[in-house]
């Protein structure tokens, strides 16, 4: 029963590595250039309103920049949720089918209570390997919906369809 476990976190281990690389991944490429886009934003909100406008006006604009960024992240720890949901609704499920297939004449037998282990670790496997073909997908869904219109930021006002990053 020890090494099985030692076999799962291994498996759970590498998943959560690649999950963890992919997150990085769009902070670095998505979320960091946002995040100074949207502090651009908010300045050129002071730009605008200068001295003289109300602050009130200043609030709004900045509000407005962030967001996009706001958004963004909700997306990004929404599919996190429902990735991490997904992966142990999985593993819970394999859990379920062993437990269902011990019977009470199983407890003392070490051979058949080795194979209920060897099933458990084959379907935790194909659930994290399932998982493994989920992140792919899942990276593409989160940079998708990271498509606003420019003009909802604050900030630019033409109404053309941009990225985050201010690119067509």
């Amino acid at each position: 029963m020890a090494d099985l476990q030692s076999k799962v976190t291994q498996l759970t281990s590498q998943i959560e590595g690649q999950l963890t690389t992919m997150v990085d991944e769009i902070e670095k490429q998505n979320l960091r250039p946002m995040g100074r886009n949207m502090h651009s934003c908010i300045v050129s909100c002071y730009d605008k309103v200068g001295k003289s406008g109300r602050k009130e006006q200043i609030e709004q604009c900045a509000q407005q920049c962030q967001i996009p960024y706001q958004q963004a992240g909700a997306v990004t720890q929404q599919e996190i949720g429902n990735f991490q949901n997904r992966l142990q609704n999985g593993m819970m499920q394999c859990q379920n089918d062993a437990q269902a297939m011990v019977t009470p004449d199983m407890q003392g037998d070490e051979k058949k209570m080795r194979q209920v282990e060897n099933n458990l670790l084959k379907c935790i496997e194909g659930a994290v390997g399932k998982s493994k073909a989920e992140l792919g997908p899942m990276r593409q869904r989160i940079e998708s919906r990271m498509v606003v219109e420019a003009g909802n930021t604050g900030g630019e006002s033409s109404g053309e369809k941009k990225g985050w990053f201010g690119r067509g």
